[in-house]
């Protein structure tokens, strides 16, 4: 729903900043590791966001980079682990290092991150080892840009776990190369 907020910081903390645009204050909760790279307060800024909706709360995430929404975004579609969680672990470590702990099954490297377990390391880096194509820095290629992240976007909002969202978008981009994303989500969806 919300790519991006761009505006001026009116408060700043290491977990949470508000960015004023268009008369609105938007209250941002941030991982610590981009909480410190925000400028500060009475700075224009640029974030990424997340809407995480729940029956009882809309919170918006926010990243410096698209790496690091991408491997939110990952997380919280794995079993156990919720966006809390998932701020933990962007907290605790960069994309490039999550996907390298990932890739050599380095369940103490998580096990670190206040909150992870070990039970949960190994079940973060079973459901992941397989899937490095869409791991920021992993061995595959890139996560999809422009239209087709949209469509993975949009198959992810309907329940459908972002490795098979990957693998059904860039399907139906081999068939339907420059599609629009309309056509991508249609195409995906047989």
């Amino acid at each position: 729903m919300y790519n991006h907020i761009r505006g001026t910081i009116v408060h700043k903390s290491p977990s949470r900043v508000v960015i004023e645009a268009g008369g609105i204050g938007y209250d941002v909760t941030v991982p610590l590791s981009v909480g410190g790279r925000l400028p500060k307060a009475g700075s224009e800024a640029v974030v990424l966001t997340h809407l995480v909706v729940r029956e009882d709360e809309l919170r918006l995430i926010g990243f410096a980079e698209n790496e690091e929404r991408d491997l939110f975004r990952t997380l919280i579609n794995l079993s156990g682990v919720g966006p809390s969680m998932a701020l933990q672990i962007l907290s605790g470590m960069t994309p490039s290092e999550f996907a390298l702990a990932v890739e050599r099954q380095d369940a103490a490297a998580l096990k670190k991150i206040k909150g992870v377990g070990e039970k949960t390391a190994k079940r973060i880096i079973l459901e992941l080892k397989g899937a490095k194509t869409i791991l920021p820095g992993g061995g595959g290629g890139p996560m999809p840009e422009g239209p087709a992240a949209e469509a993975v976007a949009a198959l992810m909002a309907l329940g459908l776990g972002q490795a098979e969202a990957v693998e059904r978008v860039e399907k139906a981009l081999r068939d339907h190369a420059g599609a629009p994303v309309e056509e991508l989500i249609k195409t995906s969806l047989r």
